[in-house]
């Protein structure tokens, strides 16, 4: 089996390691969606001086992670912001840290009790074994400001490599008088029409088989180019991205966040936010850290954010997957705070259905002049979910008012599969080399309605759009056409 590297050195030869849990499993068939969750607001009772841990017992802070909050030490807050500082180009003597919390990435498989493995050492004398608590790292939770700026950020540890990684920035100004207000030197039209995108990002696709291990870093790196450029080319004020993937068995040491390759592509132009829905478990390495999520891109200040897991039906094989919906307040000038909410949604309609009331009524919560939903929902317009949200019809005995963008703009629905050329180019949205159907949404209520809406992300890269279609986007021929993803994004322009 398997060794790992972060077990006591006492057991460093001659390890092998059971691959199960340790406590019992305690299953329960339908996980309740959660209350809402912000890890800064946790943040708030477990100041740097505290020596109290701040758990919630028995909770999840996303699929198989369990929650569970306390205090950072000085010293390792230090280490944490100084390396954020360094990726945000930022003097040390210019800040002041405020507050650190730590949030253990505990792993769990029954939702109750944390994932512990047995390593047992065989020598020549003997054995021995010690009970291990599968982890997978530390998120920091800082809070620092500098004369004229609040931050906020996520910072990944990984423990194996001793590396970080900055999951989440966003800031905006100390003293906030007056969210929404213009700045001074803006044009009054500058923000007039602000453009929101939603794009599900394939995770870390394709996998090995198709390009080879030896080769796969270097084509995902040349597919997140192509991905990229199309954020850039459609400039969205807020972009709602899905799948966004951390792979510690995937990348260089230190680089195995996809929000990290998005980030540095664009540059400071976004400020953003991400939160895992679910960490992946792997029994016969679990210490591999991998999970996925949603994110959150904004060129104007984040001023909070927070999210909801969705509910999950645990015996459905469609709704394998733990789900979350995630909320961050944009303060958008000329228009005002506006409340932008990502999700992905399950394979399987009945747990879809639920988990789109649970958004709804999240999205009621919200405090702003408008509330937007952006998402891969895995479900197309002739639904009852998504006639739901369009605002036709009841669900479960509620009813939303929402806008979706693409059709108040287009007006009429195109029939499933429809091989005219206008929908297809500008209507569907999967698969990226043969769409035929919309699944991908941008839905809005409050203030401002969409004026134009379309899709993005067509087109193969230039060197890889000789090859047939027909070959699909995992030819393990090398022969088929690189798409930036195996959705396209749908940007909407809106009139304030």
């Amino acid at each position: 089996m398997d060794t790992w590297r972060h077990i006591p050195a006492m057991f460093s030869q001659g390890v092998q390691v059971t691959s199960h849990t340790v406590s019992e499993h305690v299953r329960s068939k339908v996980v309740p969606a959660s209350s809402v969750i912000d890890v800064f607001a946790s943040s708030s009772t477990c100041s740097l001086g505290s020596t109290s841990t701040c758990p919630r017992p028995n909770a999840l802070a996303y699929g198989n992670i369990l929650y569970h909050i306390e205090p950072s030490s000085k010293e390792a807050a230090e280490s944490a912001l100084v390396a954020a500082l360094a990726h945000f180009r930022m003097s040390r003597q210019d800040v002041t840290l405020e507050d650190a919390t730590v949030l253990q990435l505990d792993m769990t498989r029954d939702g109750v009790h944390p994932w512990e493995v047995v390593a047992y050492n065989y020598v020549s004398s003997g054995s021995s074994s010690i009970r291990v608590r599968v982890n997978h790292g530390v998120n920091f939770h800082l809070t620092f400001v500098t004369s004229t700026t609040r931050h906020r950020a996520v910072v990944h540890l990984n423990t194996l490599e001793h590396s970080y990684v900055v999951l989440e920035h966003s800031h905006f100004p100390a003293i906030l008088v007056s969210p929404s207000a213009p700045p001074p030197d803006a044009p009054s039209s500058s923000f007039a029409e602000p453009k929101i995108a939603t794009y599900n990002v394939w995770n870390v696709n394709p996998p090995g088989v198709v390009y080879g291990h030896a080769n796969r870093w270097s084509m995902y790196s040349r597919r997140m180019d192509h991905l990229v450029a199309f954020v850039r080319q459609v400039d969205a004020d807020i972009v709602g991205l899905q799948e966004v993937r951390v792979d510690n068995s995937f990348g260089p040491v230190g680089h195995h966040a996809q929000i990290q390759h998005i980030m540095e592509r664009l540059g400071t132009a976004y400020q953003y936010v991400y939160r895992p829905a679910m960490a992946y478990p792997n029994d016969q390495n679990p210490m591999e850290h991998v999970e996925e999520g949603p994110a959150i891109l904004s060129k104007h200040p984040i001023l909070t954010s927070d999210y909801v897991l969705l509910s999950r039906v645990v015996d459905d094989p469609n709704d394998s997957h733990h789900r979350l919906c995630l909320h961050a307040a944009v303060d958008v000038p000329h228009w005002g705070v506006v409340d932008v909410y990502v999700t992905h949604l399950s394979l399987s309609e009945r747990s879809r259905e639920q988990t789109m009331v649970e958004v709804w009524e999240f999205m009621q919560q919200g405090k702003g002049v408008t509330q937007v939903l952006l998402g891969d929902l895995n479900a197309e317009p002739q639904s009852h979910g998504i006639q739901f949200l369009q605002g036709k019809v009841p669900l479960h005995g509620h009813t939303t008012d929402l806008r979706d963008a693409w059709l108040h703009v287009h007006h009429e629905e195109p029939e499933p599969k429809s091989k005219d050329k206008v929908h297809v180019e500008h209507a569907f949205t999967f698969p990226s080399d043969d769409p035929v159907k919309r699944i991908d949404f941008v839905l809005s209520r409050g203030q401002g309605h969409a004026v134009s809406c379309d899709v993005f992300g067509q087109a193969p890269t230039a060197d890889s759009a000789h090859f047939p279609k027909d070959n699909g986007m995992l030819s393990q021929a090398q022969d088929s056409p690189v798409y930036a993803s195996d959705h396209r994004g749908v940007v909407a322009t809106f009139r304030v």
